[in-house]
């Protein structure tokens, strides 16, 4: 029983747990970084890996997103695990570096982990602040009315699992895919001669065929992916193997489902030489408590 732990005995033991803590934590990333090798969330119904650690590891949003970022920062400077391990960096300095290297072309990544570790949060963001040669991400807020979260509300009960900044983002590409649509039934009347090209009449047809969602489905629950972002048109059976741009040929995957169809047909090994396997889907959104209440952050895009 802790409580009849002397004094002593109780600062002691914390000191074991805490050391024991970090191990575990970083056992939890080496399993993330083989699961996102593998695209392995797919399997499971989740469309991306953020998806498998909120949906099926039952994270919550800022936890999953934390943890995803940090098991990409460490794909980039592999030094930062041994920094977690040792208890000199934190998992959210380490998902901070991650975001950093992508927006700046840094030389010495593990030199600037070395200078961050043990640092404030606060002092991070000063460092990262002096070393930026890029502006700071646009952004921007927009208050809705009541009767346009209504409305909100009533669309985005037609797509599972979707945030409101989802539903969003799944309306603008289809207006989007919509209009590109209409232009080239008015501009082009040729067709590419590549094989891979993708006629209209097929892509409309895969369009109604697909209702705007993957159609990719797990293998373990036997459900079709639910996503409804980020999806692309892939072929079937490749092009390198005798397939073709038919109908019955072309469907719509998301990105994750896209990743591991490509990992089955040319196994995890090429993928990872090709770089294909470290791309992560184009944004992922989570909520965060801020001082002024919850605010929507985001995963920001592989490169």
């Amino acid at each position: 029983m802790i409580c009849k732990l002397s004094d002593k005995q109780l600062v002691a033991g914390i000191k074991i747990k805490v050391k024991e803590e970090k191990q575990i934590i970083i056992e939890v990333l080496n399993y993330l970084e083989e699961i996102d090798k593998r695209k392995l969330f797919v399997d499971y119904g989740a469309p991306s890996l953020f998806k498998f650690c909120t949906r099926i590891l039952k994270y919550s949003d800022a936890e999953a997103a934390i943890r995803v970022k940090t098991t990409r920062a460490i794909k980039a400077t592999p030094i930062i695990k041994e920094k977690i391990k040792d208890g000199s960096l934190s998992l959210t300095t380490a998902a901070s570096l991650y975001a950093f290297f992508k927006n700046n072309r840094i030389q010495n990544k593990s030199k600037l982990v070395e200078h961050v570790c043990g640092r404030s949060s606060k002092e991070v963001k000063n460092i990262f602040h002096s070393l930026s040669k890029n502006p700071p991400p646009r952004m921007f807020y927009i208050t809705l009315p009541e009767h346009l979260l209504k409305k909100l509300e009533k669309v985005g009960q037609d797509f599972d699992d979707c945030s409101e900044l989802e539903v969003i983002e799944c309306l603008l590409d289809k207006y989007i895919e919509q209009r590109e649509l209409a232009k080239a039934k008015k501009t082009s009347t040729k067709q590419s001669k590549s094989q891979r090209y993708i006629t209209r009449e097929v892509k409309e047809s895969v369009d109604l065929r697909a209702q705007n969602r993957c159609e990719g489905f797990s293998p373990i629950t036997g459900k079709r992916c639910t996503s409804r972002v980020n999806l692309q048109y892939d072929h079937l059976r490749p092009i390198s193997l005798g397939g073709d741009s038919s109908t019955e040929n072309i469907r719509k995957l998301c990105f994750g489902c896209n990743q591991k169809a490509a990992v089955k047909a040319i196994g995890t090994e090429k993928m990872m030489q090709r770089g294909s396997a470290t791309l992560s889907p184009d944004v992922e959104y989570y909520l965060e408590q801020t001082d002024t209440g919850l605010q929507y952050s985001f995963i920001p895009p592989g490169k």
